[in-house]
């Protein structure tokens, strides 16, 4: 069964709608140029596998631009060709239009940073036409603004990036076409070897020395400390400008400032890429929550003051603390028939080991779960995990709760809640495809090298959805010649073969790659050596054939695509079992056609 012209004219898909820009446009003291670039890319389909678009790109944007200016928003326009393969393929499944959205992925690049712009194209309702050839599909869309800084001085490049397609096909009436061609959400990547570049702007301006502060945390949390112990954890203070950053003052205020003391390693100021850190020492007297806020303030104009919030618990002695996460699971929908898992970790937070008295699952469906666990004892600072599953059965919403009892005196037992929904595949999908395969190619009997001509037909019956099918497999008589190996002589043969269907012929259609099985039985009717010119009989008959079915496997040719609207190629390997019923030559026949290592090439045509 061959499967042929896929790769090689190259198939697009009708939503193969191609789209890529960026931000550009004018700016408030530069002219505008034109530019444009054509960019191909190679984009997944269903059905027929990888396929190569093209886009050409057009805007208007500045070559030279200052610092401070905004380039506006734009729009932008994308025309994509679809070739007439892609509109046969998609009116085998009733297409009447295409629409969708287009998100290009595209940069800026200039000397101190790197910004992903995404520009989204809209592709209105493109009708399909029902007359063979070519046809274009637009799409268009508005980029992002984009505001010149300083840290831009020098050269910005702006290159257009990869291409997601997120596309519907209509029937008539308005309806979503058959899956798997009616929604298509496709991830395109440039071919390699383009140039991407789509402007290149000089951006001019005077650098102004500035400081700027980072703060390493926003939270210090010390968690329980007993009373008249004490815990430290440090802040660090980076000047990440270009100019001397002043510290003018660190402290802490609050409720509970007075449990909280600092040791400030930072002086008054820092120079450019310099850090420091401030150590912040948390010493409970009694128990109980305790919160205080460090303040750094600085030079820096933009952030003048920043807060660091503190935390912590006084214990009375040594104390375990759990946590849980997450805090609820939701397993979401499961398939009938299938399962699905998750995991909860257990963590002791505490400054003592945490003993785990007990996990359990409760509630009205805690039957329809699982748990498995390795917790029992949990020191300070570690943790443990619960395996959670769920076993699909009915249709239906299942819910249960993993109730964990520990020695947290404070949090005793912690209820996890856990959510499953059983479902089962929906049925009465679109109707099957009736296709029609022509098929043509040769089979190699590798025992005596012979090989016989194959013609015939596929009649098929394809689940687009379920990417399946059936077939009737109607293989013509054929005939070949052969060589017989005597003693130390070899006498040409030939031979009649006809091919009968034992089972009805099966196989998937995923991606563009087809994959068949079918079962038919050889006949011989008729062999013949030649002596002189002299033809001799020497077995067959019409009882004369394989003893079992031979089980041949069809699958795509390496880099070849099967597509339903033009077809493709196929090959496979089989063996040839033992021949009975052929006369008193059985042996002799056997000797030089059955065996392992039997070649099939096929072409397989649709025949509209």
């Amino acid at each position: 069964m061959k499967l042929r012209n896929l790769n090689t004219s190259v198939r697009k898909l009708g939503p193969a709608v191609a789209a890529a820009a960026l931000m550009a446009g004018g700016a408030s003291n530069a002219a505008a140029e034109q530019v444009s670039t054509e960019l191909a890319f190679e984009c997944p389909f269903p059905l027929i596998g990888d396929q190569p678009i093209r886009a050409t790109i057009s805007a208007d944007i500045p070559s030279v631009v200052s610092v401070g200016d905004t380039i506006p928003a734009f729009t932008v326009d994308a025309i994509t060709v679809v070739n007439d393969d892609a509109r046969t393929g998609l009116k085998l499944v009733q297409s009447a239009t295409l629409e969708g959205v287009a998100t290009s992925y595209n940069s800026v690049v200039t000397a101190g940073r790197t910004v992903e712009q995404i520009v989204k194209l809209d592709i209105p309702p493109t009708p399909v036409p029902e007359t063979s050839g070519e046809f274009n599909v637009p799409a268009s869309g508005i980029s992002p603004e984009f505001l010149v800084t300083e840290d831009d001085i020098g050269e910005l490049v702006i290159r257009v990036g990869a291409l997601q397609l997120d596309l519907t096909a209509r029937t008539a009436n308005g309806a979503i076409a058959p899956a798997p061609i009616g929604e298509i959400l496709t991830d395109c990547v440039q071919l390699p070897g383009q140039d991407n570049l789509l402007q290149t702007i000089t951006v001019g301006g005077e650098v102004v020395e500035t400081p700027r502060i980072t703060v390493g945390a926003e939270e210090l949390a010390f968690g329980a400390v007993q009373a008249g112990l004490s815990a430290q954890q440090s802040v660090s203070i980076t000047n990440t400008g270009s100019a001397a950053l002043g510290l003018n003052n660190i402290a802490i205020s609050g409720n509970d400032a007075d449990v909280f003391t600092l040791n400030n390693q930072c002086g008054s100021s820092l120079a450019p890429e310099a850090s420091c850190a401030v150590d912040v020492t948390f010493a409970p007297s009694t128990d109980g929550t305790r919160s205080a806020t460090l303040t750094i303030e600085s030079t820096d104009a933009e952030t003048p003051s920043i807060d660091v919030a503190l935390s912590g618990r006084g214990t009375l002695a040594p104390t375990p603390e759990i946590s849980v996460s997450p805090e609820s699971v939701e397993l979401g929908r499961v398939l009938s028939g299938t399962s699905e898992s998750a995991q909860v970790t257990i963590a002791n937070n505490g400054n003592a080991a945490l003993q785990i008295n007990s996990i359990a699952l409760e509630g009205a469906n805690a039957a329809d779960f699982l748990q498995t666990n390795n917790c029992t004892t949990v020191a300070a600072g570690a943790s443990c995990s619960v395996d959670l599953s769920f076993a699909a059965g009915a249709p239906g919403v299942y819910s249960a709760a993993l109730v964990v009892n520990s020695s947290d005196e404070e949090n005793a037992t912690v209820t996890i809640p856990v959510r499953a929904e059983s479902y089962e595949e929906a049925t009465g999908g679109p109707d099957p495809i009736e296709l029609l395969l022509g098929l043509e190619g040769s089979t190699l009997i590798k025992a005596t090298g012979g090989s016989l001509p194959l013609t015939g037909s596929i009649a098929t019956l394809l689940d687009l959805a379920a990417g399946t099918f059936e077939a009737d497999l109607e293989v013509q008589p054929t005939s070949g010649n052969f060589s017989i190996k005597v003693l130390f002589s070899k006498i040409n043969a030939a031979a009649n073969v006809e091919f009968e269907q034992a089972a009805v012929t099966t196989g998937s259609l995923v991606n563009g790659k087809l994959t068949a099985n079918s079962q038919l039985y050889v006949k011989v009717p008729k062999v013949a050596i030649k002596i002189g010119w002299l033809p001799i009989r020497i077995g067959g008959g019409s009882e004369c054939q394989t003893r079992d079915p031979i089980n041949i496997e069809l699958k795509s040719v390496e880099g070849s695509n099967f597509s339903p609207a033009t077809g493709g190629t196929v090959s496979g390997v089989y063996e040839l079992g033992a021949l009975e019923n052929c006369g008193l030559l059985t042996s002799l026949l056997n000797q030089f056609m059955t065996g392992p290592g039997n070649t099939i090439n096929l072409d397989l045509t649709p025949q509209f």
